[in-house]
């Protein structure tokens, strides 16, 4: 089934891993067009997720850029092996680190104490979440709440879907050291 929307038809690595060379941009264009169907089925297969299928195109892409700035003139057949094995690895890689588990303790475990805590108290910690967020980063919380993908996310702001992820997730990763933690005092004004 091929892609369908819009962001199919404006899919190019070429902007943004230039080798200089115009024949070696034309060579990996070819390749990155070709392997195309490859990453998302390695995303779908691997990470169970097609909106990771950019990420791995762009990692593999630039991998593949690399390799045509120190080996000069490689064959298109070659190019494109080059892309599909760095496409499956970095998706085997992604799958892996996905499935580690906590060493310690069980899902029982941790249900135990999430049952403990009560409510109010966690929904403190969600107001105080949504506080050192900004506006942008508030409104994905909020649709992603209501079930959006990235993908209708990104649509509804004018953006591409990677983006908007990275965006929130940096936006929330930098948020999160200044948090209070549990156990700790809350500070009333």
């Amino acid at each position: 089934m091929p892609p369908k929307g819009q962001s199919w038809k404006e899919l190019t690595w070429s902007w943004a891993y230039s080798t200089g060379r115009p024949a070696s941009d034309q060579v990996l264009e070819a390749a990155a067009s070709a392997t195309w169907p490859y990453a998302l089925l390695c995303a779908w297969t691997y990470l169970n997720d097609r909106d990771s299928a950019v990420d791995l195109m762009d990692h593999a892409v630039q991998n593949a850029s690399q390799y045509l700035l120190v080996h000069s003139d490689p064959t298109p057949a070659k190019l494109t092996s080059r892309i599909k094995s760095v496409l499956r690895r970095r998706a085997r890689y992604l799958a892996a680190r996905r499935s580690r588990e906590v060493p310690v303790g069980s899902i029982i475990d941790l249900e135990e104490l999430v049952r403990g805590e009560p409510v109010a108290e966690i929904r403190v910690y969600a107001y105080e979440v949504l506080e050192h967020l900004s506006p942008f980063a508030q409104t994905v919380v909020r649709l992603r709440w209501h079930g959006y993908t990235w993908r209708a996310i990104a649509k509804r702001m004018e953006m591409d879907h990677t983006a908007v992820r990275r965006a929130y997730l940096r936006e929330l990763k930098a948020a999160l050291p200044n948090m209070t933690r549990p156990g700790e005092s809350l500070e009333c004004d």
